[in-house]
Parts: structure tokens; sequence; C-alpha cells
């Protein structure tokens, strides 16, 4: 029996990491029989292994059969064309990377979860970089963080690193010390409900004790395959250290795991969890709408070729599908994949193979005798050349094998039987037709098209089951032999383009469908598979137009009304009927009701309907219970009478009143499960209760708040998929949402109907009176807390503000929520004005990231040292155009305002033909006069210069490094004879001599002198600070003087600036905080330690404070907006501001490590990388200033300029 369920596993990751040897691991463990499972004496080496891009294997889970396909090959170009596809139809995903390859997890970081470190947050608002690749096509799946060959991490340690080859080509480190014990690390996950914490170096402990303790509560699936205990010697680890951690609870991971191909056990362990995983996204994940699983039609940045989801159109309606068939301009999705090399070739089919697979003898239709099959399952097999000679062959088995293509097929002219499943083909029409080909299996393929089939015109059974199909186009219309189509375990979205068929079966089970709209067209119909799709009603099916269906399968949808089973009544030959599981059959007495509208079935849900049940729903629906009934009344009067003070008592099970009775008081109404009905995802944990899916999108929805919000400026925390449909905001949750939503600097919140108390809601309130965030907009409809505030809200919303708040539904007066809904102009404006600060902030940081080159290079000439680095270029180089460079712009305008007309040409004398070129000097300088030698070797110069940079021109066309933007608008695109720009290098100290080379960069002694200046302004301001701000006894971690000295430096003075000048209060003058003990009081009065304080980028998380307590009691910190950090020493980069309130729980004694938001104080500094930091004395709370990082820095730069 084939298993109703699949399960879909996608690998990604970097290549060479050891996806494949993972895999095959896996498969081995699968086979292997007796106690040892030793994968190294049962398999090629690793570094040998083929690319598994596919494999589908057979488990137990709870208890049934269950098929578990595996995707791999994520790195190589191939998958790249098709990993949205493959993406949105997996149940999990596993992040691989390897332990000892840092830079593998740096790309898995990078590519599929955020963005580069330093300009990876969303700036309040303003979006840098392109968003995580999971979330930008969409995805929804479960996700597993997975490190592989971690025993390579070990046996490096026990060797002391050394990795040196062998002649083999393995590593020492793979070949000595093969058992070496993994141990368990750090698994303390506070954010993890349920798990524990563990210490270093604990002894092995046994497979059942590893699971209770890193996993969760949960009933465990049972796979087929038997699991050893694990040894002392080979065991998983499943380390959770802090980054891991951090990356899970930032980014909605499920897990983290590690694990090795020596060691099958913790393979296994692996599997099992993402089993787990995948199991619980499989029961609700068709009730996903379609729109979530088909991704925007738009190429996604940093996919090659044409990775992305077409829009195909027909009808005026749009269907996603991702293509790979050889449509002009896109054959290089499929040529490259389907033409071999000797090294894709590795096992060609050959003739002794062919030879011992065949059998049968039969008619070749030419009136002599040969064998007519040939079974080539499970070999392996790369391709099929030498198949051509046997072209009597009519049945032809390669399934299970890694064929790409089928081309030689095409020279089997009498093939009727095909099974070509579980390879690795991306389209059907690979192959030249047949004559007569009958059935066809491309089942477990990587398909991405339904193809076109109407040259089989005697096709009898079509199987795609198990493929990347996102639309049935019309391919099939010619194929009037057709009687049997599988299209299951696809990602269809509607039925369509089958009219005119005279199939018999349809199975579109596991797909996207949200109706069964387009099925009627087959007359013919026997049997309709749409189980595990998206389906709210099958109102589409009638009688008249299908008169002969048998057995239909709706099970696993979203079907909750009973009348639905209603209009089945009229198909007179319907016997088989699966609906269960689907809202409706959690209605009382399910069966009951189902067999009393549907008397012909004879079986239900894959079970007999016994004479049992049609006795019982006689007697509950029939005439007998007609007569039941009257019964009863006599009954009741006869009691009545004879004994008037006792309460008489039907003591019938069941009637059709007291089945109504059970809806209403079940679900609030008759025949009605509601769309879920009692739906479970899980078990739930932690406080607010979340299950483990929950927890993961809601920390996904955090982190995408932070980024800006979907869409964008919109932090939506009530619109969920239908598997998450039942996580909603509690008080507990509040204090990091509006953390989020002032971080990512969110417009609108959507809380719809948040489980909040009235305390929650002044909450919000007071969060928007008192913080600088442009947030104006709350949706809380549906919440019934706000009618227990009622007036009290006019009273305390920040109406006069613009903002305002929907509460339809929440139990509050009509005119109360017209009010609140703030229609004024003020409300428009306050938005509009919101989102223009949106588009200048990105565009402030759009300006920065460019300037990032220029001021790397200057804070490294300024930076403290015995020697000056080497000379920089002088105001005419293009080096100094580069953007952030202001000073060449400046010197530019003095030399105009001296030389209007530049560098100009004139006659040498009467009668001479020589010209002469002229200009005027700095003041107090001579006037330049050029011969023509000296203009040539000038220009000379110039073209030296350009070359220099890196720009050569080859006519009027440039090449190599193209010339700054700046620089063109101030000399032209082809500088090389501008008056201007000869001009200004004759200004700037450029000698028009050929025997003076390099003066286009500054003299070494004149950039000494220069140096050594600021060194000495630098100091100067360091002993004043020092001497004005340091000078008294400050709790550790707590400095105000180097910011002062900074800030001074910028300011280009030599004395120190006040505070004031930029806006700076002391701390001790600031009123104490609503919640918790201020920072700096709390340093000074003992009660924590400031262990650390490390910047590292700009915007969300980019510096992260470590607190310790000291105190026997747990505290509430509070981290204030507006508290500066400073850099310790004069490495010149930025200085930070926090631009939220946090507020740090530090349980007694223990430590807490917290990443906030920090605003950059200087625009024409680079960001801190990796810097320790001090907490300052001052503090920043100018209201209008930080709600942006844009009016910061327009702030600031205007005090430098006071």
């Amino acid at each position: 029996m084939q298993p109703d369920r699949c399960l879909h596993f996608c690998l990604l990751g970097d290549s060479g990491i050891g996806q494949s040897a993972f895999l095959q691991c896996y498969k081995h463990a699968l086979n292997l029989t007796g106690a040892s499972k030793d994968f190294a004496k049962h398999s090629e080496p690793f570094d040998e292994l083929p690319n598994l891009e596919s494999m589908v294997a057979m488990v137990e889970l709870e208890g049934e059969l269950c098929r578990v396909r595996f995707t791999d090959g994520a790195a190589s170009p191939r998958f790249e064309k098709m990993q949205h596809a493959a993406i949105h139809a997996s149940h999990v995903i596993l992040l691989c990377f390897r332990p000892d390859k840092p830079e593998t997890m740096a790309s898995v970081k990078k590519k599929w979860l955020q963005r580069p470190r330093s300009f990876r947050s969303s700036w309040r608002g303003a979006t840098v970089g392109c968003r995580p690749l999971l979330w930008q096509i969409r995805s929804e799946t479960p996700w597993l963080l997975v490190s592989l060959q971690t025993d390579l991490r070990e046996r490096s340690k026990a060797t002391h690193g050394d990795t040196r080859r062998h002649s083999n080509g393995r590593s020492c480190a793979t070949q000595r010390n093969r058992n070496v014990p993994v141990r368990w690390r750090e698994i303390n996950c506070p954010w993890l409900p349920g798990s524990r914490g563990i210490l270093d170096d604990l002894p092995a402990v046994p497979r059942a004790l590893a699971l209770q303790l890193i996993r969760w509560p949960r009933k465990k699936p049972k796979p087929s395959s038997k699991v050893c205990e694990l040894s002392s010697v080979a065991w998983g680890r499943f380390c959770l250290g802090r980054r891991s951690r951090a990356e899970l609870a930032g980014y909605g991971g499920w897990g983290y795991m590690e694990c090795s191909a020596f060691f099958p056990d913790t393979v296994q362990l692996v599997v099992d969890e993402a089993l787990n995983a995948a199991n619980s996204y499989y029961g609700p994940c068709p009730e996903i709408p379609a729109s979530i699983c088909a991704a925007p039609a738009q190429k996604i940045s940093g996919c090659s070729g044409s990775c992305f989801l077409r829009m195909f159109q027909s009808d005026g309606e749009a269907k996603p599908c991702w293509t790979a068939a050889p449509v002009p301009g896109e054959m290089d999705l499929w040529l490259p994949h389907e033409t071999l090399t000797v090294r894709d070739d590795p096992v060609p089919v050959t003739e002794e193979q062919v030879r011992e697979g065949l059998s049968q003898l039969g008619d070749t239709g030419t009136r002599q005798h040969a064998y007519v099959r040939c079974d080539l399952a499970g070999m392996n097999l790369t391709s099929l050349v030498k198949i051509r000679q046997w072209e009597q062959l009519q049945f032809l088995n390669v399934s299970r094998n890694r064929l790409r293509g089928l081309e030689p097929i095409g020279a089997l002219r009498h093939l009727l039987h095909l099974n070509a499943s579980h390879n690795l083909l991306i389209r059907s029409q690979n192959f030249t037709a047949p004559d007569g080909l009958e059935t066809c299996d491309m089942s477990y393929n990587m398909l991405a098209e339904l193809g076109d089939w109407k040259v089989h015109r005697f096709l009898r059974e079509l199987n795609l089951r198990g493929n990347y199909i996102g639309y049935i186009g019309n391919g099939l219309l010619g194929n009037k032999e057709l009687r049997l189509l599988d299209l299951s375990e696809n990602l269809i979205l509607q039925i369509r383009n089958l009219e005119h068929l005279e199939l018999r079966t349809l199975s579109l089970a596991q797909n996207k469908l949200s109706s069964v709209e387009g099925v009627q067209s087959l007359t013919k119909l026997h049997s309709l598979d749409v189980r595990h799709n998206n389906i709210t009603t099958i109102d589409a099916l009638h009688a008249q137009d299908i008169p002969r269906l048998r057995k239909l399968r709706v099970s696993e949808n979203r079907i909750s009304q009973m009348r639905e089973v209603d209009q089945l009544a009229d198909f007179r030959f319907l016997s088989e009927l699966y609906l269960n599981p689907n809202p409706v059959s959690q209605l009382p007495q399910y069966r009951a009701q189902v067999l009393h509208r549907l008397p012909r079935l004879r079986s239900l849900d894959a079970e007999q309907v016994s004479p049992e049940e049609r006795v019982k729903t006689e007697v509950i629906y029939g005439a007998a219970a007609a007569t039941a009934c009257a019964d009863v009344e006599t009954r009741r009067e006869i009691f009545e009478q004879l004994l008037p003070e006792e309460t008489f008592v039907d003591r019938r099970l069941m009637t059709e009143a007291g089945i109504a009775l059970a809806e209403v008081e079940e679900f609030g109404s008759n025949g009605d499960a509601g769309p879920f009905g009692h739906f479970l995802v899980g078990p739930t944990f932690g406080d607010p209760p979340r299950t483990r899916l929950q927890y993961a999108k809601f920390r996904q929805r955090l982190e995408l708040t932070r980024l800006g919000g979907t869409p964008e400026g919109v932090a939506d925390f009530s619109n969920y998929p239908a598997l998450y449909q039942k996580t909603a905001a509690f008080d507990e949750d509040l204090r990091e949402i509006l953390e989020a939503v002032a971080e990512g600097g969110c417009e609108e919140l959507l809380l719809g109907e948040a489980q909040i108390t009235p305390q929650g809601i002044r909450d919000i309130i007071a969060f928007m009176q008192d913080t600088p965030c442009r947030l104006c907009f709350i949706n809380l409809s549906g919440c019934s807390s706000a009618a227990l505030l009622g007036a009290e809200l006019l009273k305390s919303f920040p109406l006069d503000r613009g903002c305002s708040i929907e509460l339809e539904n929440c139990g509050l007066a009509d005119s109360t929520v017209a009010r609140l809904r703030n229609k004024a102009e003020d409300a428009s404006r306050a938005l509009a004005r919101a989102s223009a600060e949106r588009q200048r902030v990105a565009q402030r940081m759009a300006e920065h990231l460019e300037m990032q080159d220029y001021l790397e290079e200057r804070a490294a000439e300024q930076r403290p040292s015995e020697m000056p680095g080497p000379a920089p270029a002088r105001a005419c180089h293009p080096a100094q155009w580069r953007p952030g460079a202001e000073t060449s712009q400046k010197a530019l305008e003095g030399f105009l305002r001296v030389n209007p007309n530049k560098l100009v040409q004139a006659s040498s004398g009467p009668g001479d033909s020589g010209s002469l070129w002229t200009m005027n000097g700095k003041k107090g300088g001579k006037n330049f006069q050029l011969t023509a030698e000296e203009h040539t070797s000038l220009c000379e110069k110039l073209e030296d210069m350009l070359l220099d940079w890196g720009c050569e021109f080859d006519g009027d066309q440039v090449q190599g490094r193209g010339l700054p933007r700046a620089f063109v608008n101030a000399f032209g695109a082809d500088p090389r004879r501008s008056p201007k720009l000869l001009g200004f290098m004759l200004w700037e100290g450029v000698a028009p001599s050929a025997q003076v080379r390099g003066d286009v960069y500054r003299s070494p002694e004149e950039w000494e002198a220069a140096w050594a200046s600021e060194q000495q302004r630098m100091r100067a301001l360091t002993e004043q600070a020092r001497e004005e701000y340091d000078s008294g006894q400050q709790a550790p971690g707590v400095a105000s003087g180097q910011l002062m000295a900074h800030l001074s430096f910028l300011a280009g003075t030599s004395e120190l600036k006040a505070p004031s000048v930029f806006g700076f209060q002391k701390a001790e003058e600031r009123v104490a905080p609503r919640l918790g003990e201020d920072l700096l009081a709390a340093l000074g009065a003992g009660l924590v330690l400031l262990e650390q304080v490390l910047a590292d980028g700009l915007g969300v998380n980019n510096l992260t404070v470590t607190l310790r307590s000291l105190s026997s009691e747990p505290l509430q910190i509070a981290l204030r907006r507006g508290t500066i950090f400073q850099q310790k020493t004069w490495n010149h980069r930025q200085n930070l501001v926090t631009g939220v309130d946090y507020v740090l729980e530090v349980p007694p004694g223990g430590c807490v490590r917290k990443e906030v938001l920090g605003f950059s104080l200087n625009f024409n500094c680079p960001p801190p990388r990796s810097d320790e930091m001090h907490v300052t004395e001052f503090y920043f709370d100018i209201e209008r200033v930080l709600g942006s990082q844009a009016l910061i820095w327009d702030h600031m730069q205007a005090a430098f300029h006071k």
C-alpha cells in the first residue's frame, strides 16, 4: 500500500561540507543489519562519495508508513535554479555547515538567515541589502541548524590542529584518533522552554537521557530503522553554543544539532528530530494559504540565472510556477543538467547489466520472439547509452538511479511501459517519443512543469507524483486515451486544462489546492483524491457533472460544515468516502451524521460501515427515532402526573436534538466546527503557552519587525498562516514586541485578537506617548480587554499627534470606535510623515554605505601610532573624491574663486607661434605660467594619476576602475585635457615637470608635519577630557572623557567642547525610569557589574551589553534610550547612543547578555568592528532627534559646525 504521507527534507548549505555523506550514512543505516553499524566498513571514502541530489526512504512514523524524501545538491548550479520550488515543497529544512570551516556557517547566515553583520539591520526602517532568503521567498517551513562532520573538529583538537594530508588525500585528523569521544557541551537555552543546562565535558550518556535533556517534551516519532544506543565513543553532540542559540532564537529555528557520518547513531538522531519537525508541520501545512506558498513574481537578488518564480498569465489569472522548460532564452536551465561529461557520468549502464536485467519472452511485432522486459532499478546509473541496441524492449524499469536524461530511450520504438521514477529528471520531454507508450512513471524526480504529452497518443497512465509542478499546463489536452493521472505531492494551486479527458482516476493529494473547481469537466471520473490540501468547500462537485464518482478522498483539508456532505447525497455510486481528519469530523456523532446523509456508503474513512452503525443511525435519525420520541413524551406525561415533585430524565444515549445541543455548546453553532475545529499543532510550553512551531514563528515575526516589518513599516503579530493561527500576543510579549517596533521604525502594529489585559493596552499607549518612534497606528480588533477601559482610551490615547487605533468587535460603543480611528487629516499626515522619514533614512544610509572605503582609510590615517602611514593623495587625485571626502570639494571651490577661468591658454608674445598657459597662484604665492612642454608634462602626470587610480581610457571608453561620481561631476567624464583639473593639480602642488614624479601624493615631510599636528591635538584633547570627566571615582566600565575628546576633535577644535553643544546632559540629572533601576545608578550602587560592552556594525543588535549581578535579589535594570557609549581608544570609529528603552532581567548572582540598537553619533566615521566600549555619564534625550538615525546625524553635523 502506498503511504499517505510524504515528508520532504531539503538540505541547504555550501558544497563539500558532508551532506552527501550524511545521506549515504542514513541510507546505509537503513539497509545494514545486525548489531554493528560501522559505516566506515560498508562505504567508500567520504571525499569520493557521489553527490546525492535526491533520495527517498520509507520509515514508520506514529505506527504508519511514511515516505521521506531528501533533496540535496544545494550548492550546485542546477539546484540554485530550482531551489525556491524545492524549499516551498519541503516540510523541514536542514541548514548545514561544517564546524571546522567557519566560512560555511557564515555562508548559511548570509544567504539564508541574515544580511552582512555591519549593515544587516533595519536602520530604523531603512532596509539596507537583502532580507534573509528564506523570508524573502516567504517560506514558512521549520528549519534546523545542523553541524556535519563534527568528528573533524574533535580530531583536530586531539591532534592539536594537525590536519596534514597523507598520500591518499585523507587528513591526519581523519585517520588518527577515530575513537576520540565526542562530548556534550553547553545545552543552556533560556529561549527554549523545557530545556536544561549541562556542564562542559560530561561523560557520554545514554541516548534516551540525551533526548530527555535536549528535546522538548513531545510524542516521539518511531522510525522503522533500528537505532543502537550511543556508546561512549560514537554519539552526537547537540551543542547549543551562544552564537547558535542567538541565531535560533532570533530567526525562528526549530533547533540545533550536531552529527558525524562516522557515527550513524548521531545521523539517526538528527533525522529523528527532523522527522518530528516535519511531522509537526505536515499536519497543518496544507492550511497555509496559497498566497503564502507562492513566492512573489520577482527576481530574488543574489540568485543567479533565472532563479525566480515566473508568473504565467492565462484567462486573466496569475499562476506562480518555476520553469525549467526549453522556452526561448531559458535553455540554460536544462541543457547543462542533461549534458554529461566523463566526470558527470561515473556509472553508465553496461551491456552486461542490460543482459542480466532482461526477462519475459514476447513477440516483438516482427514475428520474432525476444526478451521484452528489462529491469535496471536501483543500480546508481547515470546514463543509458548502451540500451539503444535493445530496440525490442516493451517494459523498461530504470527507477531509483541518478539519471538526468532519458535520450537513449528514444531508440526503443516498441516501448509500452516506462518506469523512470526516483531519478534526477527536471523535464518530461527529454527523450524521443516511442510510438505506443501506454504507461509512464516519472514520480519523485525534479520536474518543474507538466510538459507536453500529446505525442504519446496511446498513453493510458501517467504518474508524476512527488515533483515540483506548480501549474497544470495544456500538455494533456491531446491525450484522449489517458485514464489515470497522478499529480500528488506537487505545488499545484488550481485544477485546470483537464477538459475533454476521459480520466477514471485523478490524484492531486498533498498539493496547494484551495478548491476542487475544474474537476467537473471530468464526466467519467470514478476516483478523486484531493487529500491534504487547503480545500474549504467541495461545492464544485455535482452529481450531474460526475455521475460515476465512486471514491472520494478529501481528508486532511479544512472542510468544517456538515452541509458540504449534504451535496454528496446525489452521487448514487459513491461508496467510499475519506473525510477524517477535517474540522467537520470533530462534530459530535460525526459518523452517524455522515451515514444519515449518505446511506449508500460502504466505507467511511477506510473503515467498513457496520450493520450496528446503520442501526444506530436509524435510531437517531430514522422513523424509529420519531417513534421513540413520541414514546418518551408519553412517559414524561405519566411521570409528571405520578411524581410531580421529581424531575423526568430522558435516558436515551443520543438523540438528534442532543447532537444539535452538543454542537452549540462545543462550537457555537449547528453543523459547523469552525475553520480549524479543535485543531492542535502540538503540546504547549512556557509562559505564555505556545507550541514549538508557534514559538519559532513568533520569534521570526520579532526579527522581521526589527528589520522594518513585512510589508515595509508594518509589524504584523495577528495574521499568521493557519498552522500558527492560535499564536496571539500576550502581556508577557509586549516588551519584546514594542522594542522590535521601535528598532524597526514601524508605523503600524497589528495585534488583532491579542490576549492582553487592560494594563497591557495602557503599556502600549504609554510607549506611544513616551517613545520617539514612528508608530502611529495600532490594530486591536477583537481584543476584549479594550471594552474594560472605555472612555479612558479617549483621554489617554495620543489622538492629537495623529495616531489612531482600530478597536472593532471589542465591545466598545460605535462612536468611541469611530473617534479612536481618528480619520482626521492629522492621522493621514502622521502616516505620510512617517513614510517620508523612512525614505529619508534609507537615502542617508545609502550615502553612508558608499562612504565606507574612504572612512576606513581616513580612520587608519588618524589612529595614534609611532610613525605616520603612507602619505595620502592630494585633493586633485580621484581617491580624494570618493563619497565621504569633503575637503577636496572645498579646495576646488577655493581654486575657482581665485581662477574662475581655470587654466587659461594665451599666446606667448607677438610673432611667437608657441603658447603659454596661465593662472593665478594662492595668496602670497606667485602666479603660474606654463610652456607647451610643461603643459604636456602636466597632462602626462594627469594620465598617470588616472592610471594610479585604476582608470584607463581606450578612446572615449573608460577601462578598469570607474571614476568617482563627484570627480566626474567636477571635471567631466573624460578629464584628460580638462583645464579645470590641470589647473587644480597646479594649485595643489603638482609640479609641471617630468623630472618630479609621485607628487600627486603629499610629500613625506608635509604629511608628517600634518600628522604630528593632529596627533598632538588628540593628545591634548585626551588630557583635558580625562582631567575634566574621568578624574573622579567612576564605577568599572564607566567613562566619558574619550567621547568628549573625540567629538571635539571632529569639530576641528583644540579645546574641549561643552556637552551642551551636542545636546548632552548629565545622567545624574535624569528622572528615574518608569520600570527598573537605571543602569548607571545600579553600577554606582554596586548592584551590577558591567562585564563587557561590545559594538559591531550599525543598526539592530549592533551593541551587546553584558551585566553580572552582585545582588542576592533579582534585578530589573533599565537601559534607557539616549544612553551614550564611547569608544575606549582613539580608533576613530563611531560612538553610539541607544535608541530604545530596554529592561534587562538579571537573576541573583547571574549574568545577562542583551543585544540592543545603537545609533551612531558621528556620520563621518566608520562603524565599530567588535570594539569594546564604555558607558558614559551623559545621556541624550531630545525627543524629536531620537526618532531616527538620520535625525541624530543631522543634529550632530549641525553641532560640529557651531
